[in-house]
């Protein structure tokens, strides 16, 4: 696994996402709230809550992936998923932890991915003037699933990809370790791991690029 790299960010060097953090997903009685999540999960929320309270006194764009379903999708119509995550039900609600805030930008997705068909592409170009300038700072989950989804499409964007390793979702213990091995492989020069402690947050825009070596 690639080791844990000190990040230093700021509004004119950052955005942050905030993946799937959804009652389905976090909370007692979410369909997808899975065995084991009772204890994984509420540190992360902790976590992940302290650190985009600090990006967003810094200023640093916040965008918030809620993931939906009209239930027409080929997922269930198709491939016979039970369903989820139905358009304005309690489950695809943004855990009152971590709502956002006015200035937050939320983009709707209905499928593990991103950036198909979604809005989430034109909101980085007004947003971000060049991508290999910027840091993306991934946090929520699920870790092999949506969080790997939008770390990718990050990573093909050629953006600073940073996962932070205590604010993603996990089931298991093997899980986050699996989706840590594929972020570390060669292929994927610009993903980095990191850890909310050792991401320093700045209000100055104007200090001095700290970047660690592709590939680490």
């Amino acid at each position: 696994m690639k080791a844990l790299q000190n990040i230093l960010i700021n509004s004119r060097n950052s955005i942050m996402m905030v993946v799937d953090m959804q009652n389905e997903f976090c909370k007692p009685g979410g369909k997808l709230f899975l065995s084991g999540r009772d204890r994984t999960v509420p540190p992360v929320i902790s976590t992940i809550c302290d650190l985009v309270g600090r990006a967003r006194s810094a200023d640093i764009p916040i965008i918030y992936m809620q993931s939906v379903r009209t239930l027409e999708e080929p997922e269930f119509t198709i491939f016979g998923r039970p369903p989820y995550l139905k358009l304005g039900t309690w489950g695809a609600e943004i855990i009152e932890e971590l709502k956002p805030h006015k200035e937050d930008k939320i983009v709707q997705k209905f499928t593990h991915d991103a950036f198909y068909k979604t809005e989430l592409d034109d909101l980085l170009r007004r947003l971000v003037p060049d991508s290999t300038k910027h840091y993306a700072v991934v946090t929520g989950g699920g870790v092999t699933t949506c969080i790997r989804h939008a770390v990718m499409g990050l990573h093909l964007r050629d953006y600073w990809t940073v996962v932070p390793v205590d604010c993603v979702v996990y089931t298991r213990e093997s899980d986050r370790e699996r989706a840590f091995e594929h972020f570390s492989q060669m292929g994927y020069p610009n993903v980095f791991l990191s850890r909310s402690d050792i991401i320093e947050v700045s209000a100055l825009s104007e200090v001095a690029e700290r970047r660690p070596t592709p590939g680490t």
